[in-house]
């Protein structure tokens, strides 16, 4: 009679443990998303900050760094429900494509003046995902 009640304690404890581990997870996934948000908006500020002194082709390595972050943001954005990444990646791609189009023989002012537009249509998408996330 001892082994059947056995079961069914091991069996509550396991379905309680099941239960509650996806919470857990969730809130990881989330942090974790924040946290590649974060690092999306360092490498925005990164481009946004080219010198005088940078070149087109600096930009273009920013914008690399962008795409490389917006990477890790969206895998992330994957596993979160609460993410709204439309808007952010349509941003996203929009300075992509912005930035490939600027001539190589743009000068800095130029390019940075034509892609003003779309980094900052990146920081709002990515301001607003980041607070309904919740994230600091």
């Amino acid at each position: 009679m001892k082994l059947p009640n056995f079961a069914l304690t091991s069996l509550s404890l396991l379905l309680l443990i099941s239960c509650a581990s996806p919470q857990a997870s969730t809130q990881d996934k989330k942090a974790e998303l924040c946290t590649n948000l974060a690092r999306l908006n360092t490498s925005v500020a990164t481009l946004k900050s080219m010198s005088p002194n940078s070149t087109v082709g600096d930009l273009r390595t920013a914008r690399d760094q962008v795409k490389t972050a917006f990477v890790d943001v969206k895998a992330s954005a994957e596993t979160v429900q609460e993410a709204k990444l439309a808007d952010l990646e349509t941003a996203q791609n929009n300075l992509d494509r912005a930035i490939t189009n600027i001539p190589n023989n743009a000068t800095l002012q130029q390019a940075s003046q034509s892609v003003a537009p779309q980094v900052a249509a990146v920081e709002s998408a990515q301001a607003q995902m980041r607070s309904g996330l919740g994230c600091s």
